[in-house]
């Protein structure tokens, strides 16, 4: 169990650090990515994203779910 604890907290670690090394990356280079990231529509759009994320994990997980070869009475494949 530590293991998968410290495997995690391994895996979490470098992303972030290559998230934060693509960001400076991409923020040195290019003014327009800049000024979209202080620019007071930065936010809506993180959130609109998450947010979207979130609504297609949530119809993976119900087509997994709630597919009829999953639910109680059923014995056989379709067709």
């Amino acid at each position: 169990m530590v293991r998968i604890i410290l495997a995690t907290v391994a895996v979490g670690a470098a992303l972030l650090l290559a998230l934060d090394a693509g960001s400076r990356m991409l923020t040195d280079n290019n003014a327009a990515a800049r000024a979209f990231i202080l620019s007071d529509a930065f936010w809506p759009a993180v959130i609109g994203f998450i947010v979207v994320l979130l609504v297609v994990m949530l119809g993976i997980h119900s087509a997994y779910r709630f597919h009829p070869g999953r639910l109680s009475g059923r014995s056989g494949g379709e067709g």
